[in-house]
């Protein structure tokens, strides 16, 4: 998927269990040997951060896939 990274700041973020988490504050990026890859969208004030790897899907809002309960 190719999108501007200007379209993801303020999107709201929800979990696959319909819950709010926040929304896009930051976009981390890793840059190794010139390719570049989303690692994490972070939350106001930058100490959550979602890995890439989790988000479901991209629309009018960001779904990432919810946390298992640990038993």
């Amino acid at each position: 998927m190719v999108m501007r990274l200007s379209k993801l700041y303020g999107k709201q973020i929800y979990n696959t269990k319909g819950n709010y988490v926040g929304y896009v504050d930051e976009v981390l990026i890793e840059i190794d040997k010139g390719s570049g890859r989303v690692l994490a969208l972070v939350l106001p004030g930058g100490k959550v951060g979602i890995p890439y790897k989790r988000v479901t899907a991209i629309g009018d809002i960001v779904l990432v896939k919810a946390k298992e309960a640990v038993e």
